[in-house]
């Protein structure tokens, strides 16, 4: 039947061919520039109601056969300008056409569907871009998603640590997952679905830190899109909720992101060169206590350890070492940053290509600590014939990643930041003559051998190709028939070493002196989908069909090694008296999906799209099942029409969209599993406590989202305005059912969630003249989170017990909202108080680029946060330990230390109050300042020089390094909960581009 259908529609299209019947034509000449009258190569130049169109040459020269013998009106559209419409006649002369740049991006193409696209300003969608420019134009980024600070409304931020490599959790628009699911938007890079995942190396479990959550998430390991070498980037697309993301149906329910890479362009070679030189140093440090003859009487009680004590630090005072200010000693290393970038582009009418290699490498701002990156890039598009396109996007990349050890432990002291809090400034921890370092007789470990000697290295190899074609079926003066195929692969290598020798201070305490962890993981994922899309002209109305299916697959293979009482000086899992599996895990699944879409526009004044995908997953419990994905949007021009009448307006449409997008379980949870055991001496298996809903669904989300798009006084001024509405069904949670079933917990649907937001991006071209251009950006968004149906018992998650602060999961709340002792209330689940919320009242950014004499550029981001809370167990600790910077203060004039009267107020009417602390913030995030010389340096065709700062300035009253940074960063629920992480650093760079 598939044989005969297709024979048919081949018949078909060679029929219509056969009878197209040949038509008048007349040809317009012309060239096409921008405003500094620089030829424009590819310029799209369409005639208005058809599909008949050309571009330009190297030379900005184009030749358009227009249809008929009548006037008619051609379009010019090119990426960053403003379209154009010209009307054109038989008698037309030579054009000469001006494009004008498009600052407010209206006619941009973005994303509706796997196979298509529309204007911006057609767009039923909120759907936010961000240029290579905006990118990396600015600064150098440490990692993509680093980049993305400040830059778009309803994106919330949030990292492990600061350590170099990332490390970072986007959130798009709310809560999307309680934990069961990815809370990490899907990231597609050139059409392939890409792993984002945070590989596991076993860190927490050598230095104990196992509390508050599953331990792996307190590894402080770097999410894999760290990989991704953000100078390749030419766009980056992001679909911030389920009515725009709907078409990615069952992976989007936390958004999409989606990145296409740089291409050549016909024309000339060009040669690009950039060198980025930078230091880094430690933000917003605490200045802790310094310590002298009182503050040992106060702080120590007991005589004969304040006599040890007193004794100790005369001891320092003779040597001229009783101040010494180790947040500085382990913090305050000064870097060298380097990022070197090598582009070749450029090519024929045919062929295009882009070939780039760099090297980044930054060490950390504590010693031992850094991160680098290589990275190789070939992208290649040839046109076989007219009808014919063929792409090939093929990258390399290596990452070496030694992220220290810092942040939470368990009497292993193995954790500079834990171990500081309690170093008094006198303390005599440095290594003698022979490189033996003494013991800490204040802490379990010396950290200054924990620097020097632990070992936490992680190495990722990794391939990503992509490769799409394109075929022109059928083409007529009012329609088209396009084919298109593409696809790739993820393949991705890692291998992570963990390691404290034998001889540290807390090792020898062990029974089995040594430890290592050694993991590997080897995953590949492989997709392909296919699209037919017809478009033809119905009468005023374009149409715009597609269809298609969509496959994707992973394979990975995990394990995680540890061996522990190693032989003197060996780390090789052999030499262990101990060795044991910790983890292994072996992943197969598969994704299909089937996709059908319309998209109508009546000559820019409605548009509406519509459309469903048909998802199956073998995550889901039920793996043959097809969910629907459906989606629609409409767009009304109000411009557009003729009784507008309103020449302030450049733009006024309002929008509306409707969409569901799935959410998948992390692998194993819709499965019951089984255990190996050992049953009369030999090896069997054990059917796990675990048990799974039969009638177990995917996790749902819906987003109905309104808004408004205005464009006054030609666009010089902009405004979008977006409300959305976005609800998550079918939350899977575990269920605890009566004892005497023998199961534990059960995986069920238990759950709905709702987020409301508000989004507004104000853009003002405040000056624009021949040699000065000043435009600013203002954004503003927020987001309320509030469970609205829990099926279960309302319970606490997250933290290290209510007496430190955790979260509450409760109908009603926020799933983010923090509590803890005292209790004595009505709240659910212990009566215990509220002290706070994760999520902030209000975000905003504050974007200026200003161009003078169009050869000098400064530009800045800044971005303020209102609002939110964390739980501070760095200054828990700080306290704990004296080293608090106003520890021995006294404040309200009691007669009670500051430091023991915070401390001790836990366990009375503050309770864990007492450290749970707000997180408004204003940041500098990024400020540049270039110049670009206006004609030719010697060889150089183009030279820019530069200066700029990344994090530069902070402003906040949180008791910590940075509001932003938290041992759990990467969770989607219960992160913010800080346990003395990596601080954040200040980068300073210098810049030269130049051009060949």
């Amino acid at each position: 039947m598939k044989i005969c259908f297709t024979r048919a529609s081949m018949m078909l299209v060679a029929m219509l061919l056969l009878a197209a019947p040949a038509m008048a034509q007349y040809m317009v000449k012309g060239s096409v520039k921008d405003a500094a009258g620089e030829p424009l190569i590819g310029v799209s130049i369409l005639v208005k109601g058809t599909t008949t169109g050309t571009i330009s040459d190297f030379d900005g020269n184009f030749e358009l056969n227009v249809p008929g013998s009548s006037e008619n009106v051609a379009i010019f559209s090119y990426t960053g300008f403003k379209s154009q419409e010209v009307a054109v006649s038989s008698s037309t002369g030579q054009l000469a056409v001006v494009l004008e740049d498009d600052i407010a991006r209206l006619d941009e193409v973005v994303v509706t569907g796997l196979a298509s696209g529309v204007k911006r300003s057609n767009s039923g969608n909120a759907v936010a871009t961000i240029s290579s420019g905006e990118l990396t134009g600015n600064t150098t980024p440490q990692t993509v998603d680093n980049a993305l600070y400040g830059k778009l409304t309803g994106v919330n931020i949030t990292a492990n640590g600061g350590a170099p490599g990332g490390g970072v959790n986007v959130q798009l628009r709310g809560i999307s997952t309680l934990g069961a699911g990815s809370s990490q938007p899907l990231y597609i890079i050139d059409g392939v679905y890409v792993n984002n995942s945070t590989i596991r190396t076993g860190r927490s479990q050598l230095n104990g830190a196992t509390g508050g959550a599953s331990s792996a998430t307190q590894d402080d390991g770097a999410n894999r899109i760290a990989d991704l070498n953000p100078d390749d980037i030419e766009r980056i697309e992001i679909l911030k909720g389920p009515s725009a993301a709907a078409i990615y149906g069952t992976r989007a329910n936390a958004g999409v992101i989606l990145i296409t890479t740089k291409k050549g362009k016909a024309g000339e070679t060009r040669v690009s060169f950039s060198q980025d030189i930078g230091v880094a140093r430690g933000q917003n440090f605490q200045g802790f206590d310094v310590w002298d003859e009182a503050k040992i009487n106060n702080y120590y009680g007991d005589p004969a350890r304040q006599a040890t004590e007193l004794a100790a630090f005369n001891a320092a005072k003779a040597e001229g070492r009783e101040s010494t200010d180790w947040e500085e000693y382990f913090y305050g290393e000064t870097p060298l940053l380097l990022n070197t970038q090598v582009s070749v582009s450029g090519g024929s009418q045919k062929t295009q290509f882009f070939v780039s290699g760099s090297v980044l490498s930054e060490d950390g701002i504590i010693k031992g600590t850094g991160f680098d990156r290589y990275s190789l890039r070939a992208n290649v598009d040839h046109r076989i014939s007219d009808r014919i396109k063929v792409s090939v996007n093929s990258s390399y990349m290596k990452s070496d990643n030694d992220r220290g050890f810092t942040g939470n432990q368990n009497n292993s002291g193995g954790s500079i930041g834990y171990a500081l809090a309690y170093l008094p400034t006198y303390a005599d921890l440095e290594p003698d003559e022979n490189g033996n370092y003494p013991d800490n007789p204040y802490f379990n470990d010396n950290p200054i051998a924990i620097r020097d000697r632990g070992v936490n290295n992680q190495q990722v190899d990794r391939f990503v190709s992509a490769a799409s074609i394109d075929i022109d079926l059928y083409q007529s003066a009012n329609s088209f028939l396009k084919f298109k195929i593409n696809g790739g692969i993820d393949y991705l290598s890692g291998n992570s070493l963990v390691y404290f020798p034998e001889d540290l201070q807390h090792q020898r305490a062990s029974a089995t002196p040594g430890d290592v962890m050694r993991g590997r993981q080897d995953d590949l994922n492989y997709n392909i989908q296919a699209f037919l899309t017809y478009n033809t002209n119905l009468g005023k109305i374009n149409s715009n069909t597609s269809v298609g299916a969509v496959r994707l697959d992973e394979r990975g293979d995990f394990v995680l090694n540890r061996g522990r009482g190693l032989i003197a000086g060996q780390n090789n899992l052999q030499w262990a008296n101990v060795q044991s599996v910790l983890s292994q895990e072996q992943r197969s699944i598969t994704d299909l999906g089937f996709v059908v879409q319309e998209d109508l526009n009546w000559e820019d004044k409605i548009i509406v799209s519509a459309g469903v995908r048909f998802d199956r997953s073998t995550l889901n419990r039920d793996q043959e099942k097809y969910y629907a994905f459906p989606k629609l949007s409409g767009a009304f021009n109000l411009h557009e029409f003729d009784f507008w009448g309103d020449n302030l307006f450049s733009q006024f449409k309002v929008r509306a969209a409707f969409g569901q997008t799935g959410g998948l379980p992390r692998f194993s949870t819709t499965f019951e599993s089984l255990t190996p055991q050992l049953l009369g001496g030999q090896i069997g298996t054990q059917v796990g406590t675990r048990a799974v809903d039969p009638d177990l669904e995917p996790e749902t989300a819906q987003e109905l989202e309104f808004g408004v798009d205005l464009g006054v006084l030609n666009n010089r001024i902009t405004l979008e305005a977006t409300y959305y509405v976005k609800d998550v069904f079918g939350l899977i949670l575990d269920q605890q059912p009566v004892e005497s079933s023998g199961i534990s917990v059960l995986a069920t649907n238990a759950a709905e969630l709702r987020n409301t937001g508000i989004e507004l991006g104000l853009g003002v071209n405040v000056v624009r003249r021949e040699n000065f251009n000043w435009y600013t950006r203002l954004l503003y968004w927020s987001n309320q989170s509030e469970i609205t149906k829990l099926d279960i018992p309302p319970y606490l998650q997250g933290g290290f017990g209510a007496s430190l602060g955790q979260y509450l999961l409760a109908e009603g709340y926020s799933p983010t909202t923090i509590i803890g002792t005292p209790s004595g209330t009505d709240l659910p689940a212990g009566g215990f108080t509220i002290h706070g919320d994760r999520q902030p009242d209000f975000t905003m950014a504050w974007s200026n680029n200003i161009t003078i004499m169009k050869n000098l550029d400064f530009s800045f981001v800044t971005q303020y946060q209102s609002g939110g809370a964390a739980i501070n167990l760095s200054a828990f600790l700080w306290d704990d330990g004296g080293t608090s910077p106003d520890w021995d203060g006294d404040d309200d004039g009691d007669e009670i230390l500051n430091g023991n009267e915070r401390f001790t107020a836990r366990a009375g009417a503050d309770g864990a109050g007492a450290f749970i602390e707000e997180t408004s913030y204003f940041k500098l995030r990024e400020a540049g300042l270039y110049y670009t010389f206006p004609q030719e340096v010697g060889v150089f065709k183009r030279l820019k020089l530069g200066v700029s700062a990344n994090n530069m300035l902070l402003w906040t009253n949180y008791g910590s390094y940075d509001p932003e940074v938290s041992n759990f960063g990467s969770q989607a629920v219960t992160g913010n909960i800080e346990v003395t992480p990596y601080p954040s650093s200040r980068r300073f760079f210098f810049h030269l581009n130049a051009d060949f």
